[in-house]
């Protein structure tokens, strides 16, 4: 979904709006073909906030393109079961990109293990993209109230500027 730039607070309550009730039409993550739309479509420099759960392929380049004409935040959006798995035995899972089913055996210490090993390797990673091409990063939980977080990354910003 795009926003079109604006300012004031009844602009920033639109976002967050649109941000809580957007409702997505398809399937799949397309965030270089966002951020690729973001270029054409903006010529004046912003402040941008990309809200995703970053787990697409291949967008460093275009992300990196974005952040030299733009000031990006990436605005990670991460739920608890993305970093692990409780202990309930066999549960059936599937993948919200593409809507494959499979099965998971979680009363397994070893799957768990290397679930929580990979999820965490993969949130290390990001990380390190966000800060090597010098982009913002804001981690949101669905488990815990959203505000302090934003407001700790917004007066980090503020000292920092």
């Amino acid at each position: 979904m795009y926003v079109p730039p604006g300012k004031g607070l009844s602009h920033v309550l639109r976002i967050i709006r649109e941000a809580l009730y957007f409702r997505p039409e398809g399937k799949g993550t397309d965030l270089p073909g966002a951020l690729d739309y973001l270029r054409r479509t903006t010529r004046r420099s912003t402040i941008t906030f990309v809200i995703s759960d970053f787990f697409a392929n291949d967008f460093r380049r275009q992300l990196s393109v974005a952040n030299k004409r733009h000031d990006i935040i990436a605005v990670s959006v991460t739920d608890p079961r993305e970093t692990e798995l409780p202990d309930v035995g066999i549960i059936q899972l599937q993948d919200a990109e593409t809507g494959k089913e499979f099965f998971v055996d979680t009363s397994s210490a070893l799957v768990r293990n290397e679930y929580e090993e990979r999820a965490a390797a993969l949130f290390a990673e990001r990380k390190k993209l966000f800060q090597s091409i010098n982009v913002d990063h804001l981690d949101i939980r669905t488990d815990i109230p959203y505000t302090r977080e934003l407001f700790r990354f917004f007066r980090m910003r503020e000292r920092r500027m």
